[in-house]
């Protein structure tokens, strides 16, 4: 708990020296909720106000997804290292603009309660930030924590995978709130709610939902970072992660790509080579 605490103080002292300053209008962080003792995302516009941030194992969301909402405010923005990573995405993507958002990364992240993508987790430090709160992690420490880690749908067979996803998106309600969680998920329009076509239907018969977390899948291809937001939101405790997971690991070992690396970097499915010696489709 102490690593969440001193973590904490820094946060606070860096909202409130910003704000203070007037270098951001508004810090988005963590907090606990004012009816409830939940770890919620807060909105801080006065420095009296920061001491009402915090961080600690409870703070599962993903705050990048709140920068949409503020494109033209300068904002500071508490960021987890897959946070970071998520920024660094719209950054590709010029969704915002990097002189308008001032990153508060957080160093040799401790991790999130209950968050298995914390447990293969490789990237411990932001990989984008104006200031650090916490101690770095070194790749020696972190090799140490992901030590004999293996993921299970690796060491499924085909049939054994199709079996185990069968079982877990038939308990889906389809509420929607993997989708709500997602920083990748920013469309005006899902396509789940189109009916010209109509890619999924209203029911949540295994067949729509099977339809729709496969899409949402092949969406978020070389764009998810594996944050783990959708699964912590999901209500029926399904392993929504897995599909996305998958697909990460599938980008890096096809095409040596990770999402969120780099601000600079171009997304998977948007970069092209002329020169590429493998025809694909087109031959």
């Amino acid at each position: 708990m102490k690593k969440y605490e001193k973590i904490t103080e820094e946060i606070v002292e860096i909202a409130e020296k910003l704000l203070k300053e007037n270098k951001v209008e508004k810090v988005i962080g963590f907090g606990i909720g004012i009816f409830t003792e939940e770890v919620t995302p807060i909105f801080i516009s006065d420095p009296k106000d920061a001491d009402r941030l915090v961080f600690n194992s409870k703070a599962e969301m993903s705050l990048a997804k709140y920068l949409l909402n503020y494109k033209e405010q300068k904002v500071a923005i508490v960021a987890k290292p897959c946070d970071s990573r998520a920024i660094a995405t719209y950054l590709a993507e010029d969704l915002i603009k990097r002189e308008n958002v001032k990153i508060i990364g957080i160093n040799g992240c401790p991790g999130i309660e209950d968050n298995t993508a914390c447990e293969e987790c490789d990237i411990r430090n932001p990989v984008i930030a104006d200031y650090t709160v916490g101690k770095k992690m070194t790749e020696e420490e972190i090799e140490a924590k992901l030590k004999d880690k293996e993921d299970k749908i690796e060491k499924m067979t085909p049939a054994e995978r199709k079996e185990y996803f069968q079982k877990e998106f038939e308990r889906c309600t389809r509420c929607y709130a993997c989708r709500e969680a997602c920083y990748v998920c920013y469309c005006e329009q899902c396509f789940t709610e189109g009916n010209q076509p109509e890619w999924v239907g209203d029911s949540v018969k295994l067949n729509d939902n099977f339809t729709y977390h496969l899409m949402r899948a092949m969406h978020m291809a070389g764009r998810c970072v594996n944050c783990g937001a959708c699964e912590m939101a999901c209500p029926e405790g399904i392993d929504v992660r897995a599909l996305a997971a998958k697909m990460c690991r599938s980008a890096e070992e096809l095409f040596d790509y990770r999402a969120g690396i780099d601000p600079e970097q171009k997304t998977l499915l948007s970069d092209y080579d002329v020169n590429d010696t493998d025809s694909g489709f087109m031959e």
